[in-house]
């Protein structure tokens, strides 16, 4: 049997070590496939943003603004996409965006970049969020038609 040749890996990021060691892995398979590397980092939604908001007791200025967020990580993952063309690979994209981590990496992004390989981390979300919520990386191996490897 032929070997799997790959053409389009995503890797999701956010900023744990084990989604450092996904991203590691990520480029020397597409380094090995001749592949484009999607690496995203989808960043949750913030309640608040900002401006003036009442909680209850009163007003409460907030800072949380999402642009601002985007903007602060779309430059981070620039340097990170720049460290990766510097290994060798020519054709690397980089997704930044607000949504659903697990919803945008199994599905949407997925979709979009026709990605057949992606790389998550096993990031650990303590055991009782884990029982009501489940992992990131469950989802994406549950619901993802890519092949999936998950990194510890």
């Amino acid at each position: 049997m032929a070997d799997q040749q790959y053409q389009n890996i995503l890797v999701g990021i956010d900023g744990s070590e084990t989604s450092m060691k996904a991203l590691d892995k990520a480029v020397d398979a597409a380094l090995r496939n001749h592949a484009k590397l999607t690496i995203a980092q989808i960043l949750k939604p913030q309640l608040s943003t900002v401006g003036r908001t009442s909680i209850g007791f009163g007003v409460v200025e907030t800072d949380v603004n999402d642009e601002d967020r985007l903007k602060t990580q779309e430059s981070l993952l620039d340097d990170v996409v720049a460290q990766v063309k510097e290994k060798g690979l020519a054709d690397v994209k980089r997704i930044v965006k607000i949504g659903n981590p697990r919803e945008e990496l199994a599905k949407t992004i997925q979709r979009e970049e026709n990605i057949d390989l992606i790389y998550i981390g096993a990031t650990g979300v303590n055991r009782v969020a884990q029982m009501f919520l489940g992992s990131t990386s469950t989802y994406i191996l549950e619901h993802s038609l890519a092949d999936v490897m998950v990194v510890r």
